[in-house]
């Protein structure tokens, strides 16, 4: 782990870089460079008029999430040793995050039962987004009502309770 899953480029042509690029990977995890998988998967691609043609360079990435900033490193390191490498003229990369405690190896789980029970951070973050869209509305209103009583209507009574919370 992490895991690269890697199509529409000959492995033959993989095995060129896998040395420097794990070893640039490995740093950038801070792990072994041993824990890397490199798995170039054989793709039929078949165009909207049947026809069969290459597969497009792509790479996915299976791992743990180590934040943006290491992922970025990571995806920048893959790109200098593939694409400008092999001289491809594109190359995308996906990353496909793995939680720990839902990923096992001869049946033991990664992570621990405690961490099952929090948020993943991406539903966390998508409902304090929410919360503070409702707030900023709330606000909104207040504010309107707000201006509209210095223009001479009085303040209501659930406005002036909405405002002291």
């Amino acid at each position: 782990m992490p895991h690269l899953l890697i199509r529409g480029i000959a492995p033959e042509r993989i095995r060129t870089v896998a040395g420097p690029l794990t070893e640039e990977l490995a740093a950038v995890c801070e792990c072994p460079a041993d824990y890397f998988m490199l798995e170039c998967l054989h793709a039929t691609a078949v165009s909207p008029e049947g026809e069969l043609v290459s597969s497009y360079p792509f790479i996915e990435v299976a791992w743990f999430d180590r934040g943006l900033g290491a992922q970025d490193r990571f995806a920048r390191a893959v790109d200098r040793h593939v694409r400008q490498a092999l001289g491809l003229p594109e190359l995308e990369i996906a990353f496909r995050v793995y939680r720990e405690r839902d990923y096992y190896a001869n049946g033991e789980s990664f992570g621990d039962d405690q961490a099952q029970d929090a948020p993943p951070p991406e539903e966390e973050l998508e409902s304090l987004r929410q919360a503070n869209r409702k707030l900023a509305e709330e606000l909104r209103k207040a504010r309107k009502a707000l201006s509209s009583s210095a223009a001479g209507g009085a303040m209501s009574t659930r406005l002036r309770d909405a405002l002291r919370e």
